[in-house]
């Protein structure tokens, strides 16, 4: 693994706020959909929120294999790995975000609202004009 590549797809996903979120659906079918990134470190674990009974919750207790795409005009950023479902208190309160309000009234304690924890596994990118491809 070239240690600059994995510096700079670190810094690309700093940048990003939203993203692209792949899961197997029951068909076997790849199923994407938009996400809102929640102030990630860096390409290791990436967390972000869903409904609990939403689509990708349902999915994701099914098959915990998934795909997150970051990118911009020029650049692309891949990462596959796997996704857990969180719905300890302590999980959804260190993630908790001022803006889910709208979507999860009760706060923080709101029970439809839970953490999605992407573990990355692989990375394929294309960033600044160059391409790397490696496992973390």
């Amino acid at each position: 693994m070239n240690g600059n590549m994995l510096e700079k797809a670190n810094q690309f996903i700093k940048t990003r706020s939203d993203a692209s979120f792949s899961v197997i659906d029951e068909n076997g079918f790849p199923s994407t959909s938009a996400i809102w990134l929640m102030g990630q470190e860096g390409i290791e674990e990436i967390y972000f929120s869903t409904p609990v009974g939403s689509n990708k919750y349902k999915r994701l207790q099914l098959c915990n294999k998934a795909s997150i795409c970051a990118y911009t005009e020029f650049d692309n950023l891949t990462l596959v790995g796997e996704a857990e479902i969180l719905t300890d208190q302590e999980s959804k309160r260190k993630h908790w975000q001022e803006p889910f309000i709208h979507i999860y009234p009760g706060g923080d304690s709101d029970p439809n609202y839970c953490i999605i924890k992407f573990t990355t596994k692989r990375v394929s990118l294309h960033i600044g004009h160059e391409g790397a491809e490696f496992v973390i």
